[in-house]
């Protein structure tokens, strides 16, 4: 499969095929891999560290950063205790590999990411799919004799009923996990998430999720009560693979701390994206208004999708048309906090010149 190759020219626009374009692509939603405060943590870390602590965490490789990033995490999230991993991917095979020994049956969002989808049939664990309908879900629970694992990303599409499956999962001594990747930074008052946008706290509920998105640095995380941490900390995913790069470890931790002192630039993000939500949806693109920066737009046909595409390069901006496993092809733009108001309304009238098609 042909993947486009992409060189950033600054943190708007990117370089493809030789020409400039604006990005609405990636997931650096306030552009913190290139802020000069990440980056100083970088350079810093390099100095003093160099790149990597040379070993897997249970050997030789768990260094001080790494410490230091899980106990900044688990402060951020006010959990208890937070292990931190390579990838995100490596966070939720970690987090069900600890719980696959016990009597649990997967109820998993039928949306989500393919990480937990993947790490759910690694486990062995029983599986079945959230239905719509919560009430068809609890009567699908309450007849089971396994406990409930429920498991959803904290933002697709739209936001999922997390507060319906928090309550399923306290009344049938269950656990939720929510991935927090694309809530982290974005959601809540203070960006810690879609629990903090639902004013969830409890014992029942693990996150996980990826520092690479909203924090621009790299790597995963599963956070939450110690004892399912402990667990963690036992797994091949967690001990036995190298390390995360101490640079990426100070990033987050610089990132984490920007997060902390831009509660107002986060607020002020939101708004603009359903601002934007809502003109997409008067031009007739079916757009579910919520608070988060990803537009995902569906053409009905071949036609259609070549007239974006058309569209979107005059315009000077880089087509995101997204060949995703397992999903049918779609634009998807993901908004920034740096995107000033003349970079939305480019990207606004170039969607306007094929709305309807």
């Amino acid at each position: 499969m042909m993947v486009p190759v992409l060189l950033a020219s600054d943190s708007l626009h990117v370089i493809w095929e030789g020409k400039t374009f604006l990005f609405f692509g990636g997931y650096d939603y306030h552009r913190l891999s290139r802020h000069p405060e990440i980056l100083r943590a970088v350079e810093e870390s390099i100095q003093s560290n160099g790149l990597s602590s040379g070993g897997a965490r249970i050997t030789t490789g768990t260094h001080p950063l790494h410490i230091a990033l899980e106990a900044r995490l688990s402060k951020f999230f006010g959990t208890a205790a937070t292990a931190v991993l390579p990838a995100g991917y490596l966070a939720n095979l970690a987090l069900l590999d600890a719980l696959s020994g016990e009597n649990y049956l997967c109820y998993f969002h039928p949306d989500c990411h393919p990480s937990l989808k993947d790490a759910i049939r690694m486990s062995g664990l029983p599986k079945i799919a959230i239905p719509s309908d919560p009430e068809e879900l609890c009567a699908e629970i309450a007849w089971n004799e396994k406990r409930p694992l429920i498991i959803s990303d904290g933002v697709y599409g739209t936001l999922p009923p997390l507060p319906d499956y928090l309550r399923l999962a306290e009344r049938f001594d269950g656990l939720l996990i929510i991935d927090e990747a694309h809530a982290l930074g974005i959601l809540g008052k203070r960006g810690r998430g879609a629990a903090e946008h639902f004013f969830l706290k409890s014992p029942r509920i693990i996150l996980s999720g990826s520092l690479g998105k909203a924090l621009g640095a790299a790597g995963g995380f599963v956070s939450g009560p110690k004892s399912y941490i402990d667990a963690v900390l036992k797994t091949c995913a967690y001990g036995t693979t190298s390390a995360l790069s101490l640079p990426l470890a100070a990033a987050a931790i610089a990132a984490l701390d920007y997060l902390d002192a831009n509660a107002a630039m986060m607020a002020d993000f939101r708004k603009r994206c359903v601002k934007t939500k809502k003109d997409l949806n008067a031009m007739g693109y079916n757009v579910p208004v919520i608070p988060t920066p990803v537009i995902g737009i569906s053409m009905p046909d071949a036609a259609g999708t070549d007239a974006l595409k058309n569209s979107l390069i005059g315009a000077g901006i880089y087509p995101s048309l997204i060949r995703y496993p397992g999903k049918n092809d779609y634009f998807r733009f993901a908004l920034s906090s740096r995107h000033g108001e003349e970079h939305i309304s480019r990207l606004i009238e170039a969607l306007r010149k094929v709305a309807g098609n």
